[in-house]
C-alpha cells in the first residue's frame, strides 16, 4: 500500500519545491488533529477523507460528527455517519468491526474511523459512560493496527485525560495554527526549540512516525467532488 500524501512541506515551499509529507497509515495507523477554533482542522480533516476515499479504493470510512454543525451535513444520508449522541453508536461500530476481525467473520479491507470533537463528546456523558468509551477508544488504538483499523481524532486539545493510557499509540501528530505553549510541550516536547508555535490557519507542525515537518494543507478547489469522495466511502460494502 502506497503512503498517502497529506500536505505540503511548508520549508520546502518556501524555496519553491512543492514536495507532499505522506502518511505511512499501514505503519502508523492513528492520527490525532489538533488545533484551536479557526484554525482549519475541519478543512484539512475534509481534505484527508476525501484523499481517503479516493486513493484507498477498498477503504471505508466510519465517521463521527459530535459536533453536528453544517461541516458534515453533506453525509447526513450515509450509512456509516453519527452525528452528536448518536456518535456513541458509532464508536461501537468501529469497536463490533474490530472484535469480528478478531474472530475472522470479517473482512480485512483498511477501515478509518474518524471522530470530530472526541473530548466534547466525552465530556456530555456521564461518567461511568465516559469511562467505558474511552475503555473501547484504547482498544481500537492498541489493536487497531493488527486488523487494519485506522482511528482519526480531530479536537481542540490532546489532553492524556481523554485518553486513558493509550494517546501514545497516535503516531502520526497533526498541530494546526497557532499552538500554545503547553499544547507545543505536550505533542511536540522533542521539536520545542525548532519549532514555530505562531502559524496562521491551514500552517502547523506534523509529527509521522519519527520525522518532524512543518506543513501547509493545500488548498480545497472543488468542495461538491470532495464531499461525494466522502459518502460514497461511508457508504461501501453494505
Amino acid at each position: 500500500m502506497k503512503p498517502l500524501n497529506l500536505c505540503i512541506d511548508s520549508k520546502l515551499f518556501k524555496h519553491g519545491v512543492t514536495e507532499y509529507v505522506s502518511w505511512d497509515y499501514p505503519k502508523s495507523p492513528h492520527m490525532a488533529i489538533f488545533g484551536s477554533t479557526g484554525s482549519g482542522k475541519t478543512y484539512f480533516s475534509k481534505l484527508l477523507l476525501a484523499r481517503i476515499a479516493l486513493h484507498i479504493p477498498a477503504s471505508e470510512i466510519i465517521l463521527c460528527d459530535f459536533k453536528a454543525d453544517t461541516d458534515f451535513s453533506f453525509a447526513a444520508d450515509s450509512a456509516n455517519f453519527y452525528r452528536f449522541h448518536d456518535c456513541l453508536n458509532g464508536l461501537n461500530s468501529a469497536v463490533e468491526r474490530l472484535q469480528q476481525r478478531q474472530m475472522n467473520t470479517d473482512r480485512n479491507n483498511p477501515v478509518f474511523f474518524f471522530f470530530d470533537e472526541w473530548a466534547s463528546f466525552l465530556n456530555s456523558l456521564d461518567r461511568k459512560t465516559a469511562e467505558t468509551a474511552k475503555q473501547q477508544l484504547s482498544l481500537l488504538l492498541m489493536l487497531g493496527r493488527s486488523f487494519q483499523i485506522n482511528v482519526i481524532l480531530s479536537q481542540q486539545r490532546l489532553d492524556a485525560s481523554y485518553f486513558n493510557a493509550a494517546r501514545d499509540n497516535f503516531n502520526a501528530i497533526i498541530g494546526l495554527g497557532t499552538l500554545s505553549r503547553e499544547m507545543t510541550e505536550m505533542c511536540f516536547s522533542a521539536y520545542k526549540d525548532v519549532i514555530t508555535p505562531l502559524k496562521p490557519r491551514g500552517q502547523g507542525s506534523a509529527i509521522i512516525g519519527n520525522d518532524f515537518f512543518d506543513i501547509l494543507v493545500p488548498t480545497i478547489g472543488n468542495f461538491v467532488n470532495l464531499h461525494s469522495s466522502i459518502s460514497n466511502a461511508l457508504n461501501r460494502f453494505l
